[in-house]
């Protein structure tokens, strides 16, 4: 069987099917292979799910696709929580690039602001783990790019030592992972030393809390580090460890509360207060 000419050249022409490597999904009312997002009618506010670091122990191929984790997923209890007076999105990256080449993705760019472009007043990331970094850098480097609101769940903003732990994953995975690392951090920290939280968003560090140093995976200061306690950005602690905080009906309600309520920065002698009472 034969092509027809103009078959032939509009196959040719056609551009190559995507990689996987970020996936962009209307989770709440959900829709399914929707080229563009499905404003509610009525709805001024979008939520925007970023998951963390999703060990892949087994195949190598799998950290070159992107995939949502089951709390993203519609019907979960955070997005239910979020959908009473919001539309959720979730996104999915592969994680074969450290985080920082994540953040940088113009697909991620092109996707939050989409969302304006819909309609929407309010964008909000809610980003868990890592991918709390990929909303913080994608907020910095844009200055903004279309969102008003960022709320980070136990974020690694200072690394984790937890991050060296590449044993449980495969060899495509481990420039992901050791970017989280301290080490990593830190440097990257100091390359964006001149970088700021946009004045116009509003930014919240949702600290994770398991026992005295901090959620079990993430320390304390490393979740509300030093540098976002200079710009006044809040600090709210949630009594859960890292593994399970997205999964948990209390942090689904916290966080949805986030999203609704005001986050203003802080007042120096508001950070102290919380700096003593989190960081004692």
């Amino acid at each position: 069987m034969q092509f027809a000419p103009a078959l032939l050249a509009l196959a040719l022409l056609a551009p190559p099917e995507p990689a996987g490597e970020l996936k962009f999904v209307q989770v709440a009312p959900p829709v399914r292979q929707a080229l563009a997002p499905r404003r509610s009618p009525g709805q001024t506010r979008a939520v925007v799910l970023l998951h963390g670091f999703r060990p892949h122990p087994i195949r190598d191929g799998s950290a070159l696709v992107a995939e949502l984790s089951g709390w993203e997923e519609p019907g979960s209890g955070l997005v239910l929580a979020l959908a009473r007076d919001s539309d959720v999105y979730a996104i999915g990256y592969a994680q074969y690039r450290p985080v920082d080449e994540v953040a940088a993705d113009p697909a991620l760019r092109r996707h939050v602001e989409g969302l304006r472009s819909a309609g929407y007043a309010d964008v909000v990331l809610v980003g868990y783990s890592a991918g709390a970094l990929l909303a913080r850098y994608y907020v910095e480097d844009t200055g903004g790019g279309g969102v008003t609101k960022v709320i980070q769940v136990c974020a690694p903003n200072g690394g984790t030592s937890w991050g060296k732990f590449t044993a449980g994953v495969r060899k495509s995975q481990e420039p992901f992972l050791l970017s989280l690392t301290k080490e990593a951090r830190a440097a990257a920290q100091q390359q964006r030393a001149a970088k700021r939280i946009p004045p116009g968003v509003e930014f919240v560090c949702a600290v994770g809390a398991f026992g005295r140093a901090g959620d079990g995976l993430v320390r304390y200061e490393h979740q509300w580090t030093a540098d976002l306690q200079e710009q006044g950005v809040p600090a709210v602690l949630l009594h859960t460890p890292h593994v399970i905080a997205m999964r948990t009906k209390g942090v689904a309600q916290r966080l949805a509360e986030l999203v609704r309520e005001p986050q203003p920065r802080w007042t120096p002698e508001q950070t102290a207060a919380a700096r003593a009472k989190i960081l004692k």
